[in-house]
């Protein structure tokens, strides 16, 4: 049974369209729940494609910080955070690419910071697009927000905010962790589960039930074969 399954992968060929779970997302059609602290901003798609989601610190003092809706922690272990934005005026004199670089935030519910990263932006240019990886592990708490800030920058050095995409940092179908799904997934599981043998095992509990059965490895062959 094992060589035949197998072989049913090998023919049919469909290996890395596997994705990562999607947690939270912020785009021109998924915005409710996003938190603006901009006072008297209204957040809906014409602000967010006028790019006028900018992030930086006002004249009066206040930072404009975008934060997401509430995350569940459950069993997610780590973070992926891409981001699309723009330096609108990356072209000014005035345009500081430092100060203008985000910084990537895990808050609780009283906003207190709980990790952070710091994105340095290099060069000057118009578009940013970048992902930040975040480890949560090690993060005891049920629920959690991603904050993103750009602490330093004035008006001219503002991040226009386009679209976050947060997901739990591990491709479906990937039970051995080398970023690919494959035939050798399966043989991962199946290892495991007839040989005891967990040397290949990273992400075992494909379908999140806590425990490693056949259930696991139909969830690979729904990656694999594109269902």
């Amino acid at each position: 049974m094992k060589t035949f399954l197998l072989s049913v992968v090998v023919l049919a060929g469909a290996w890395s369209a596997a994705i990562a779970n999607e947690l939270v997302r912020f785009d021109l059609n998924t915005y409710n729940g996003w938190d603006y602290t901009r006072p008297g901003f209204v957040l809906n798609s014409t602000s967010i494609g006028q790019n006028d989601v900018t992030l930086y610190k006002a004249s009066n003092g206040d930072n404009y910080t975008l934060i997401s809706p509430i995350i569940d922690k459950g069993t997610v272990t780590s973070l992926n955070i891409k981001v699309l934005g723009y330096s609108k005026l990356y072209n000014n004199p005035n345009y500081d690419a430092y100060k203008g670089s985000p910084t990537i935030e895990i808050i609780d519910g009283q906003g207190n910071v709980l990790k952070s990263v710091f994105y340095e932006f290099k060069d000057k240019m118009l578009i940013r697009d970048f992902t930040v990886h975040m480890s949560v592990a090690d993060l005891h708490i049920p629920s959690f927000k991603v904050r993103l800030a750009c602490w330093s920058a004035g008006i001219y050095s503002a991040l226009a905010i386009r679209e976050v995409i947060v997901d739990d940092g591990i491709m479906r179908g990937d039970v051995n962790g080398d970023g690919e799904v494959t035939s050798a997934d399966v043989t991962a599981l199946y290892d495991y589960m007839l040989n005891n043998d967990s040397s290949s095992l990273v992400h075992g509990d494909q379908n999140g039930d806590g425990q490693i059965t056949s259930s696991d490895i139909t969830a690979v062959y729904d990656v694999l074969l594109g269902t």
